[in-house]
This record gives structure tokens, C-alpha cells and sequence, in this order.
């Protein structure tokens, strides 16, 4: 069935709302899975609805928490989550960021002691509407051969551009571990080369592949590219590396708390064309055959926005009868 966005909304909201959540948290949960929905992640929407609500109902997510925002230095904030939902945790640092940005020219917020953020553009495409290039950096519990020890460790990248602004937000592995999780769900096989079993044999299962490891993105470069994140997201603003991290479809009950930093650059001082500049630099891309990366998720966001969000039946009934 297909809902509009805003009665999808309205119903994800109250959703969280039972579950215990006051409503700046129950907006923000329901805020970042429209918009994984919008944009087509729908590995990253609705599908991870069941594991968030187990994460509330048995503990493993903190629906009251106490942040605690400080500014350590001038371009530098620190939010303390104290184990609350990472989307709620991640939009708060974006609110917190924006002022601070344009003031120092560049700043960054460090997040600890959230549960998983969901998909990074939700977090960097604001920046960009408030005219700033916005970084994210995400680690997550361990997924990439060999091991696995590094996470999926996803990036973003948001920056002003007419008529919409340009995001880039992916996972360093072959596939997010959300579209396993996806595949698993629906009783589906997954395709070759998109992971390995335990034993490190190439695996369709996606059971299997849970229980092994993805393939990194661009093999070794994909590996070096998730050690740089956990060093930003783990080591740095998280205190806490991939390994530290428990799987939390294994333990709904368990706190995960991966780390999470978010970076806002002021490109005013050096120059006052970025947006024409990006659009330009799109024109090159496809003027040789490429496209600008993240236009797909445009394209799927204005089909929802024109059309409305697919909304599987059983998912619709069990939210309704709660």
C-alpha cells in the first residue's frame, strides 16, 4: 500500500510515542526513516523498524536520556547521548552545529553514546540547506573481510547545489549489511560477491553472510577508506572501536553504541559560488557519460514526494494494531 509522507510520518511517530519516547525523539526517529524511505534506502527505513523497536522495548536503546552538549573548544562540541537513539542524538548535533559553523568557519561535533544513526544524508543534507559542506563519518559494529573486524563504516558528503543540494552518503563495503538484513527478511538470496561465510567461502545466503563478512568496497582502498572512518568516528568521537561494538539483532537488549562525527565547513570566506560550482562540475560528469553521485536518490525522492512511500501491508498492520 502507499501512504503520503505525511501520514506515514504521523504513524511512525506514534509509534515511538508508546514506546516511550518523548516527542523531540519520537519526530526525529520517524524524521530519518522517512527520509531512508524517500530516497530509496529502504535497507535503512522501515526495514530496521522491527530491530528499533526491540532495542526500545528491551532495553538496548535509553528512550529518556539525558544528553549532555559541551563545547570543548571553539569549533569543537561533544554530545553525550547517554544511549539514546541515534537519529534523535545525530539531529540534535546538526541543530547544535549549524550556528557554530558559521561562526568559526569550521566545526565539528563529536557523538557518543548513541545507538545507530540510520543513513548519513539525513544529517548532512541539512548542512548543505543551510549553506555549509557537511562530513559524516559513522562506524558500526564489525562486518568487512577479513575478520571481520572493520565495520561497513559508512561516509557523506553534503554541499549546496541548485535546486537541491548534492549528497553522497555510502557504505565502504560492496553492499550496506542493511540490505542483507533486508535480503534475510524476505527469504531472498543475495548475489555474488557481496560476501563471504564464516570460513570465508563466497556465499547467496544471506544468513550466512551475517554471520561472515562483507567484501569490502574496492578491495583494499575500501579497507583503508574504513580504517580512516574508524579513527574519525570510532577511535576519535566515539571512544569505541568496531570490534567493541555488539550485533544488535543478536541482542536487542544490548547497548550498541557506535561513535559518530559530523563536520561543517563555512564556504563563504572561501568562496561565494560553491553551489554554481557543484552544478558545474555535474554538467562535466555527465558530459562524459557519468552522473552526478546521489542523483538516483534524487530521482527516487521526487517519485515519493510526486507519489507517495511504498509501505508493505503486514509492516502497515502491525504498526495499526499497536
Amino acid at each position: 500500500m502507499r501512504l503520503s509522507l505525511e501520514e506515514l510520518h504521523r504513524t511512525l511517530e506514534a509509534h515511538f510515542l508508546r514506546l516511550g519516547l518523548p516527542e523531540e525523539g519520537a519526530k526525529a526517529f520517524a524524521e530519518v526513516l522517512v527520509e531512508a524511505e524517500l530516497e530509496g534506502l529502504r535497507s535503512h527505513g522501515l526495514a530496521r523498524l522491527p530491530l528499533y523497536t526491540a532495542q526500545l522495548e528491551r532495553g538496548g536503546l535509553n528512550p529518556r536520556p539525558e544528553m549532555h552538549l559541551s563545547q570543548v573548544r571553539p569549533g569543537l562540541l561533544l554530545l553525550e547521548a547517554d544511549g539514546a537513539p541515534g537519529p534523535w542524538a545525530a539531529l540534535r548535533a546538526v541543530s547544535a552545529l549549524v550556528p557554530v559553523a558559521k561562526e568559526q568557519g569550521i566545526a565539528a561535533v563529536a557523538v557518543r553514546r548513541a545507538g545507530h544513526v540510520g543513513p548519513l544524508g539525513p544529517y548532512v543534507r541539512p548542512l548543505a540547506q543551510a549553506g555549509l559542506v557537511g562530513l559524516a563519518f559513522a562506524n558500526t559494529p564489525p562486518a568487512l573481510a577479513p575478520g571481520p573486524v572493520l565495520g561497513t563504516n559508512p561516509i557523506a558528503l553534503g554541499a549546496p547545489m541548485a535546486p537541491e543540494p548534492l549528497v553522497v552518503d555510502l557504505a565502504l563495503s560492496v553492499v550496506s549489511r542493511g540490505k542483507i538484513l533486508e535480503k534475510a527478511q524476505k527469504g531472498e538470496p543475495i548475489p555474488e560477491g557481496w560476501a563471504v561465510d564464516r570460513e570465508g567461502r563466497p556465499t547467496t545466503d544471506p544468513a550466512a553472510a551475517l554471520e561472515g563478512a562483507l567484501l569490502p568496497l574496492g578491495g583494499g582502498k575500501g579497507l583503508a577508506l574504513a580504517v580512516l572512518v574508524e579513527v574519525l568516528a570510532g577511535a576519535l568521537a566515539g571512544d569505541v572501536l568496531g570490534p567493541e561494538i555488539p550485533l544488535p539483532w543478536r541482542a536487542p537488549e544490548a547497548g550498541v553504541h557506535p561513535g559518530f562525527l559530523l563536520v561543517g565547513l563555512d564556504p563563504g570566506p572561501l568562496s561565494d559560488r560553491i553551489a554554481q560550482r557543484v552544478v558545474e562540475l555535474g554538467r562535466y560528469l555527465e558530459a562524459a557519460g557519468g552522473r552526478v553521485p546521489g542523483s538516483r536518490r534524487a530521482w527516487a525522492r521526487a517519485e515519493a514526494l510526486r507519489n507517495g512511500i511504498q509501505v508493505p501491508r503486514e509492516l502497515w498492520g502491525a504498526l495499526a494494531r499497536r
